[in-house]
């Protein structure tokens, strides 16, 4: 049943969300710290996991282990999604969708370093090696992460508190 299932919206009909411009939509991914990223497994089953990341040339970065679940499926698929959201109540809830393509890019040297002062600056209030466990700095600090690129193919995005100023209207048949 569910392999042949096709949604679709009517004719004429658009989407109840009113999202936010192109220049909004980055300048929200910029101004926020978590992302949760959906990588797709090898049973083809998505694996959503939190990521930290920055944005270099409207291309979004991020590091992680070489042993993580969300490497591994990037590596045999590069199909990715990400989604930035937040507020609490309906009229403040707003976010982007990214469906795009993720790649390794360890081996650019420079574009490596780059990322990993970036992170280090954008990061630095929000995690302090230096209190961690002694054990996990051993074990943990010093492993080597690799760097992703991730390339959006296309953004979804939506800003509730639009409503406000932009009420809804009715679908014309």
């Amino acid at each position: 049943m569910y392999p042949n299932f096709q949604p679709h919206l009517k004719k004429g009909r658009h989407s109840q969300y009113l999202p936010m411009t192109r220049s909004e939509s980055w300048a929200f991914i910029k101004s926020h710290y978590k992302m949760v990223l959906c990588s797709l497994d090898s049973d083809g089953f998505p694996h959503a996991a939190p990521i930290w990341f920055v944005v270099l040339e409207d291309k979004i970065y991020f590091r992680a282990q070489p042993y993580k679940k969300k490497i591994r499926n990037i590596m045999n698929r590069p199909q990715v999604c990400g989604v930035i959201e937040d507020g609490e109540k309906y009229t403040e809830l707003r976010g982007v969708m990214i469906r795009g393509l993720a790649k390794i890019v360890d081996s650019d040297k420079p574009l490596r370093k780059r990322v990993f002062e970036l992170l280090a600056e954008k990061y630095s209030t929000f995690r302090n090696t230096n209190k961690f466990p002694r054990s996990w700095q051993e074990t943990y600090g010093k492993e080597h992460r690799v760097v992703v690129e991730f390339k959006p193919t296309g953004i979804v995005s939506w800003d509730n508190r639009k409503w406000i100023s932009h009420p809804p209207q009715k679908d014309r048949q």
